[in-house]
């Protein structure tokens, strides 16, 4: 999607996640210590800052500036994840590494600031086309999808977790294989982000009845059974928000 859908997508799921913060504090009191509503109030006010201050960046150096900046107003260990999924997103739209701050928090260092070789966050767009549909190569769909799957293995290395343990990655799995199969169908940017935020909403659903196996959630798992888990409820809500606030703007991908 060009630099103001994106704009417009992440200031819309973040707007949305603030309204949320109550009922993500709810969910995340059966699983954790009550306070994911807090912690994505402050990421998604630093988030809407960068984005009001940098309409007209490219994709790339966008995403890494918004992982910076949450990983400084948000660093506890959800605000950590969530900053490094941006973090890694940036990078595989780019296609380069990108300079700047370090990954710090509760949930650790981004190599230093470091990651797998390159620098993190608020870099350069390595001359390429960022998110008009075609940076690194690609379609709207293969960035998005790019951004997603280099997101969900930054975020579960970081959190040491994998699908099917009941956290954020079963959500972000979720989404990853329908970007993939919209990807391989061909459909629009618009209906593969539709796709992908049902997806979520599904992935979120079906951890009402999953046990917990990691993190403070798994220490007493009855109590979290019944609920679903909060940060897959978390990627729903901001997937949701950005769907539709695409299709309301008309967005499509330069080639899709």
């Amino acid at each position: 999607m060009a630099p103001s859908g994106l704009v417009r997508a992440l200031t819309a799921a973040a707007s949305a996640l603030e309204a949320s913060a109550d009922e993500l504090n709810r969910l995340d009191g059966f699983a954790g210590d009550g306070d994911l509503g807090i912690t994505m109030s402050e990421a998604s006010r630093a988030l809407k800052d960068v984005l009001a201050a940098n309409q007209d960046m490219g994709g790339g150096p966008l995403l890494s500036a918004c992982g910076a900046a949450i990983a400084r107003k948000a660093p506890s260990t959800s605000g950590t994840l969530v900053a490094t999924g941006f973090l890694r997103a940036a990078k595989a739209v780019t296609g380069t590494a990108v300079t700047g701050t370090a990954v710090t928090g509760t949930a650790g260092t981004e190599a230093g600031g470091t990651d797998a070789g390159g620098t993190d966050a608020g870099g350069t767009d390595a001359g390429g086309t960022d998110a008009g549909g075609t940076d690194a190569g690609g379609t709207g769909v293969e960035a998005l999808e790019r951004a997603f799957a280099a997101a969900t293995l930054g975020i579960q290395a970081r959190g040491k977790a994998a699908p099917g343990d009941r956290t954020l990655v079963d959500g972000l799995d979720a989404v990853c294989t329908s970007l993939r199969e919209s990807l391989a169908a061909g459909h629009t940017l618009t209906d593969a982000l539709h796709f992908a935020a049902a997806a979520a909403s599904a992935a979120a659903d079906r951890t009402v009845g999953m046990e917990p196996k990691v993190g403070r959630a798994s220490w007493v798992p009855q109590r979290a059974i019944g609920h679903p888990d909060a940060g897959c409820a978390m990627l729903a809500i901001a997937m949701q928000a950005a769907a539709a606030e695409i299709t309301a703007g008309g967005t499509t991908p330069a080639g899709g």
